[in-house]
C-alpha cells in the first residue's frame, strides 16, 4: 500500500467496505511507516468518521501486548534525552492504530452520497494535447506515431518513444537572425497532460488546461515562451541567453534553474515556485518592483503586488506526480481542481458546507471513486454522465 493507495482505503474502512487483503496490507503499511506518517493518516481518517459514533476500544488482551510492545522500545539503546521522548511518541503513534485501525470499523456502510444518474462513471485525464503549427495546422498528438512528422523554418519535429515532442535543428539551416521567428504551440484540454522539448533542450510538462507558444528556433537574444494555465519548466543553462516566461500577469526571467508557474484565470494569484537555481519575478502592470527568488520559494501576485512566501514543494508539484494535493481546502477550491482534471462542469446546489479538507488523491481513478473520498462533506454528488455527447455531461453538488 503506497499513500496514493491510502486515502482510497481509509475512506473505505469508514463505511466498512474495505476487504480482508486490503486491511491486511494496510496493517504491513504500518510496520514501516513512521510516526508523522501515522498522524497524517490519523488525520485523514478523521476526516471521514461520523461525529456522533464512539469509538470501540480496544481489547484488555491488545492493551496488554502494546505495554509490552512500549517497554521493549524503552529497553533499545538511545541518545541520552531521546528515550522519554521516542517512548511517549511510540505511544501516542500505537494507541492511535489500536483504537482507530486494530478493532475494526465503529459502524455500518452509509448509504453512498455519490450517484450514478445514467449508470455512467467519468474516467480520469490522460496524456493527450494539440499542436499548433506556424502554419496554422492541428496536430492531434495522443494518436501520433512516433517519429518525424513535420518540419518547420528548417527545424525538424520528432514524437519519441514515450510521447515527448523535441525539435531538431537542422546544421544546413539559417540562423534565427536571418529569418523571422516562427511559432507552434501546444495546448492541453481539460483532462489533459503533455510534455514537449522545446528546441533549446529545455523541457516542460504542461498541466491540464493550458498552452505554451514558443519559437521553433529562439532568437538569439533571448528564449521567450508564452504560458497559459500551469507548467512545470527544467531550463538548459544559456547564460548569454535568459529563458523569459511571460503570463497574463506577469514575467518570470530564468538563465538555467526548474520551477513551476500557475497562472490559472480561475485562481485568485498567479503563483511561481522555484525548486533549482534562481529566477525573478515581476509584474507585467508594475515590471520594476521585481521579486528574486531562492529554490524553496514561491512568489504570490495579486494585483500588482508580490509576496514571497515559503512553498511546499510537494503539494505544488503534486500534479506532476499525478496526485491531487489539497492544504485546508473548502469543496468549492477542490471541485475546481476535479473539473478541470475530469473535464465536466459542477454546478452547486444549496449552501455548501465550511469544512476544509487536507490531503492527496490519486489522479488515476475514476470521478466516482474521487467523489466518494469527499463524503465527509455531507453533501450529495450526482454524476450526470453522457456517453453520446461528453460535453452534455455534469456534476451537481447537492445539500437538498
Amino acid at each position: 500500500m503506497d499513500k496514493i493507495q491510502l486515502p482510497i482505503f481509509l475512506k473505505r474502512y469508514a463505511n466498512s467496505e474495505h476487504t480482508e487483503l486490503q486491511h491486511e496490507a494496510f496493517i504491513a503499511w504500518t510496520k514501516n511507516a513512521s510516526i508523522a506518517e501515522i498522524e497524517d493518516a490519523i488525520a485523514l481518517y478523521l476526516q471521514y468518521e461520523d461525529q456522533n459514533q464512539g469509538i470501540e476500544l480496544p481489547s484488555s488482551e491488545f492493551i496488554n501486548g502494546l505495554e509490552s510492545r512500549l517497554d521493549e522500545l524503552d529497553q533499545k539503546p538511545t541518545f541520552t534525552g531521546t528515550r522519554l521522548w521516542y517512548s511517549i511518541a511510540a505511544a501516542v503513534a500505537m494507541m492511535a492504530l489500536c483504537v482507530f485501525f486494530f478493532t475494526g470499523p465503529r459502524y455500518k456502510s452509509a448509504q453512498s452520497q455519490v450517484s450514478l444518474v445514467n449508470g455512467i462513471d467519468l474516467q480520469p485525464g490522460k496524456h493527450q494535447a494539440v499542436l499548433t503549427l506556424a502554419n496554422g495546422s492541428k496536430i492531434e498528438l495522443e494518436d501520433l506515431q512516433k517519429g518525424r512528422f513535420a518540419s518547420e523554418a528548417g527545424v525538424i519535429l520528432e514524437k519519441s518513444e514515450d510521447g515527448q515532442i523535441s525539435y531538431k535543428t537542422n546544421n544546413n539551416t539559417a540562423s534565427a537572425k536571418e529569418r523571422p521567428l516562427s511559432y507552434n504551440t501546444v495546448s492541453t484540454p481539460k483532462g489533459g497532460l503533455y510534455q514537449v522539448i522545446l528546441p533549446d533542450g529545455t523541457k516542460v510538462w504542461l498541466n491540464a488546461a493550458s498552452s505554451l507558444k514558443y519559437p521553433v528556433q529562439f532568437a538569439s537574444q533571448e528564449r521567450r515562451v508564452t504560458l497559459t494555465g500551469e507548467a512545470y519548466f527544467e531550463v538548459s543553462k544559456r547564460k548569454a541567453q535568459p529563458f523569459i516566461v511571460s503570463t497574463d500577469q506577469q514575467v518570470v526571467k530564468v538563465l538555467g534553474t526548474h520551477f513551476n508557474i500557475n497562472s490559472y484565470s480561475d485562481h485568485r494569484q498567479t503563483s511561481t515556485t522555484l525548486l533549482e537555481g534562481r529566477v525573478s519575478v515581476s509584474a507585467l502592470a508594475r515590471p520594476s518592483a521585481s521579486k528574486i527568488l531562492e529554490p524553496g520559494q514561491q512568489a504570490q501576485l495579486k494585483g500588482t503586488e508580490i509576496t514571497l512566501t515559503k512553498a511546499n514543494t510537494e503539494a505544488v508539484m503534486a500534479w506532476k506526480r499525478n496526485l491531487f494535493s489539497f492544504d485546508d481546502a473548502d469543496l468549492k477550491t477542490i471541485m475546481t481542481e476535479f473539473s478541470r482534471w475530469y473535464d465536466v462542469p459542477v454546478f452547486f446546489e444549496g449552501t455548501m458546507p465550511e469544512q476544509r479538507f487536507t490531503g492527496e488523491i490519486a489522479k488515476n481513478i475514476k470521478a466516482s471513486e474521487f467523489l466518494e473520498i469527499l463524503s465527509s462533506f455531507k453533501v450529495k454528488f450526482r454524476i450526470e454522465g453522457n456517453d453520446k455527447n461528453k460535453m452534455l455531461s455534469r456534476i451537481i453538488v447537492s445539500t437538498k
